[in-house]
């Protein structure tokens, strides 16, 4: 099965923490259509 995506580092600067429980969330549950496949996994460092 061929997929395409992305692999690299972002950073976010300014106040996040509206938004920490959500990112918080998605680092548990994985992200996206290919989260049956191991895909969609991110670390909040």
């Amino acid at each position: 099965i061929e997929m395409g995506g992305l692999v690299g580092r972002v950073t976010y600067e300014g106040d996040l923490t509206e938004y920490l429980p959500l990112l918080a969330l998605g680092e548990l549950i994985h992200v996206g259509k290919g989260t049956v496949f191991g895909n969609g996994q991110y670390q909040i460092l």
